[in-house]
């Protein structure tokens, strides 16, 4: 498992993709030490625009049978992804599937891609309380 911090200065794009987060590689983070950041930037969005990746959520939710007003993917669900694919993968987004450091909770990362004007390669935690 490889530990990270979103958004961090040290993480470079390398893939061809354009994309930071390789969706098979298995991360844990500490989310309570993101949980701060990620909140800043969902206000963000609210206050200038979402970005065209969050469409790509909102089909994977009901792809899969999950509410979009309150979005409830379940840790069993999400965690057969872990590691192994993107939970979707877009021209503007994909999601991953992130283990948290310190419990059995697993959380949802949208990645921006290029094409999403401010908000390009941003990792955006979409399930703030984790899955349920």
């Amino acid at each position: 498992m490889k530990k990270i911090k979103l958004n961090s200065e040290q993480m470079s794009i390398s893939k061809i993709d354009g994309y930071i987060l390789d969706p098979t590689e298995k991360y844990v983070s500490d989310l309570n030490e993101e949980l701060d950041f990620g909140i800043t930037i969902l206000q963000s969005c609210h206050m200038l625009v979402f970005p065209p990746a969050f469409k790509n959520w909102h089909a994977w939710l009901f792809e899969n049978g999950f509410s979009l007003d309150i979005p409830n993917p379940t840790n069993e669900f999400v965690s057969k992804f872990y590691g192994v694919e993107p939970l979707w993968k877009t021209a503007y987004s994909m999601g991953i599937v992130v283990k948290a450091e310190n419990d059995e909770d697993y959380y949802i990362i949208m990645e921006c891609s290029d094409k999403n004007t401010g908000f390009k390669h941003t990792q955006i935690i979409l399930t703030m309380g984790g899955c349920m």
